[in-house]
């Protein structure tokens, strides 16, 4: 009898050793993978399917024109993948519209405080692809996807962005735009971290 107590006792440690011994591989395993499956999908970071929804949902109830949604994370990595989403709803109920979008670099911060926006907005438009114009049906809302993608050699510092919706051509910045071609402007930021 204690010959069965014993094998019972070594086959419920081996069971309990197998068991702790898969948990720390999976622990391990993890981050690689989940590092592994944002390599192949090429976005490390990504705007929700639901944050998109609410997004055309805030802006269908507030009356908004244009809204942004953004990812969770705002430190990025250089080289790292994010795609933003910008929400257009049209004021026209009557007819389907086109509008024009342009991104474009306003502001710098942290170790980029004081350098001029302008000179940097050659390298930085680098890092953007989106459409330039949407169409959205009558009184309807439509999301577009911002990818930005920061070079391998960015600058660490702060770098803020504006979304200028349009209705006509030309759709270039906020300031240089003609007034009665601006439907709309949204701003977000992203910083670079120093690694």
């Amino acid at each position: 009898m204690r010959t069965q107590r014993k094998g019972a006792f070594q086959v419920s440690m081996g069971f309990i050793i197998t068991v702790v011994f898969a948990v720390v591989l999976l622990t391990l395993a993890l981050p690689w993978l989940t590092e592994t499956v944002s390599q192949i999908s090429g976005v490390t970071h990504q705007v929700t399917d639901l944050a998109r929804s609410e997004l055309l949902n805030e802006i269908a109830q507030t009356g908004a024109k244009v809204g942004i949604a953004a990812p969770p994370v705002t430190a990025w990595r250089r080289g790292e993948t994010g795609a933003f989403a910008i929400g257009i709803k049209n004021k026209y109920t009557d007819q389907g519209k086109t509008f024009y979008i342009n991104v474009y670099l306003v502001g710098l911060g942290g170790n980029l405080a004081g350098e001029s926006a302008a000179a940097l907005q050659g390298d930085v438009s680098k890092w953007l692809t989106f459409f330039s114009n949407e169409f959205v049906e009558a009184g309807g809302s439509k999301s577009s996807k911002i990818i930005m993608k920061p070079a391998a050699d960015a600058r660490a510092g702060i770098y803020q962005f504006r979304v200028l919706v349009c209705e006509s051509q030309p759709c270039t910045t906020l300031e240089a735009t003609p007034e009665s071609n601006i439907y709309g402007s949204e701003s977000f930021a992203i910083e670079i971290e120093a690694f």
